[in-house]
């Protein structure tokens, strides 16, 4: 057997440590990656698993140990040698030019030549359709990046990487920004890739996904490798994820794999569901018309109550959460909203200047609250900067243990932190703006268990604090555990409004415009439209 795994190896890291400035971010880690195999990384945000995977993709070079790919030091320590040598890694966030076609995106950097060295597209063109047959997909090879679905995108990326000849594929969260079904769609093609001999290696938070599609799982908690271990699927398989769980974020966790309700831990009495009685609406839409993206859009929130909004990537979410932040105004109907905050959907690009201090994003956009006849009051800002950021736990997870109740440095870089550190610090300033209408835009994509957990019990606070919370998620788990009712969003109309007992498929067909109840049938209360 060890003969058998050693034959199978396409990498293996041997004592690797990576210190960024002063946190060591991985620490001494030694794991090994095999063909044949989905081989799942979790860990809380900021356990280091980006760090060390793309430290086997040659992106960062190791302060201590080794990176080996194919029985050998990876040497020179770039990605250029790691591509050459088999191994290619898939942001999360992706690296593709939008205004390049998909084909032209596939063949970048490593552009087949013919004759007198000139781009060679016939042939560029025809692996790419075999790569896309031995994927079991079917590539728009011509169309444009920007106008393609987030499904697409990652298609892409992962034929990219097999143009390159890679053996060992790296994905970064790739489902974080999929719907479920985009997201099981891409497991059929990791697990074609697998049977194939390919390795395959994805970073992911989703107990769901480890418990399905994953052959091997390794832990990492504040930098260290826990364990690695395969998976069992003739024994329990819901007790050796529940031992995932635990690892990941304690024992006391164990138990809350996702298949399992999450409940809010500020939540009063353990129950996360918002009552909607009588109570003044924050959000009133009548027949809203906006462009091409929203049409004869109804919807009432009210104070105290959390609303979801359910619908396929590309049906009018983006176009609601503009209209609702003031980004644009109505072509036609009526809007009457309260004061709002939104936690929008990129993070780093809308929600966080990168380069800037954590003082300074926490507390963006609010200088004239702690001005006085033109004179910046330092001492308050830097005193509500610090209270916000402690709040959040932004740094709790990236501080050893022991070591929390160190004052956190606020001229650190938003850059610095790990994606569900950066959300804890943009939920933390929207929440802290006292709005009467919060709408939330995938609040947990790429989050982890513990943080997800965090910021659900702050939108659930929200609510309790009286505002209305506006949920859009296409995380239908998220939106039972928060919402008290879901509205479905449909080629840009609210199609249906339904309990939060829906079922996937209930939801599921709806979202597809496939079908919904008549319009008797909604309540009336909530002011959906059924179309």
């Amino acid at each position: 057997m060890k003969g058998e795994e050693s034959e199978r190896e396409l990498a293996r890291t041997r004592a690797v440590t990576r210190r960024c400035g002063a946190i060591v971010a991985v620490r001494g880690v030694s794991c090994a990656f095999r063909s044949g195999e989905i081989h799942a990384v979790c860990g809380e945000n900021g356990a280091g698993k980006s760090t060390l995977l793309k430290l086997v993709a040659g992106m960062l070079t190791p302060d201590a140990g080794e990176v080996l790919v194919g029985g050998r030091t990876l040497e020179p320590h770039t990605p250029r040698e790691a591509i050459r040598r088999g191994v290619a890694m898939v942001l999360q966030h992706f690296a593709l030019v939008p205004v390049f076609t998909a084909l032209e995106n596939i063949v970048l950097g490593a552009e087949p030549a013919g004759r007198l060295g000139v781009l060679d597209l016939a042939a560029a063109r025809a692996r790419a359709e075999t790569i896309a047959s031995d994927l079991g997909v079917k590539l728009p090879l011509d169309a444009r990046v920007e106008t393609l679905g987030i499904g697409d995108r990652q298609r892409i990326e992962i034929a990219r990487a097999l143009f390159r000849d890679a053996r060992l594929v790296i994905l970064d969260e790739p489902t974080a920004v999929l719907t479920k079904a985009e997201a099981s769609a891409l497991y059929v093609t990791l697990r074609r890739l697998a049977n194939g001999g390919k390795g395959i290696v994805v970073v992911t938070h989703k107990m769901d996904e480890v418990r399905v599609h994953a052959d091997v799982v390794s832990v990492m908690r504040r930098g260290e490798l826990v364990f690695t271990r395969s998976l069992d699927r003739s024994a329990d398989i819901d007790a050796q994820v529940d031992d995932v769980t635990a690892a990941i974020i304690g024992s006391a966790a164990r138990g809350l794999h996702s298949s399992r309700p999450i409940e809010s831990r500020s939540a009063v009495g353990g129950s996360t569901e918002m009552e909607s009685s009588v109570a003044d609406a924050v959000l009133l839409m009548k027949d809203v018309h906006l462009g091409r993206g929203l049409a004869d859009a109804s919807l009432t929130v009210r104070a105290g109550e959390i609303v979801g909004v359910a619908g396929i990537e590309g049906n009018g979410q983006k176009e609601l959460v503009a209209l609702l932040a003031g980004d644009v105004a109505p072509s036609r109907g009526t809007l009457v909203v309260g004061r709002t905050a939104v936690i929008r959907e990129d993070r780093q690009v809308e929600g966080l200047v990168l380069d800037a201090s954590l003082r300074d994003n926490v507390m963006l956009g609010e200088l004239d609250r702690f001005t006085r006849w033109g004179v910046l009051d330092m001492t308050s800002l830097e005193r509500e900067a610090r209270a916000r950021i402690e709040h959040s736990g932004a740094l709790r997870s990236v501080t050893d243990e022991g070591a929390s109740a160190v004052a956190p440095d606020l001229d650190r870089t938003a850059r610095t932190l790990s994606g569900g550190n950066q959300q804890k610090i943009v939920v933390a300033r929207t929440l802290a703006r006292d709005a009467k209408l919060v709408v939330a835009a995938q609040p947990t994509r790429g989050v982890d268990l513990a943080a997800s957990v965090d910021i659900h019990a702050e939108l659930t606070g929200a609510a309790r604090r009286g505002a209305g919370v506006l949920v859009i998620s296409a995380d239908l788990d998220e939106l039972r555990k928060l919402a008290s009712r879901i509205i479905v969003l449909a080629r840009g109309r609210i199609v249906a409004e339904l309990p939060k007992t829906a079922t996937d498929d209930e939801l599921g067909r709806l979202m597809l415009g496939l079908s919904g109840k008549s319009e008797a049938e909604t309540d009336g209360s909530g002011g959906a439209t059924q179309t």
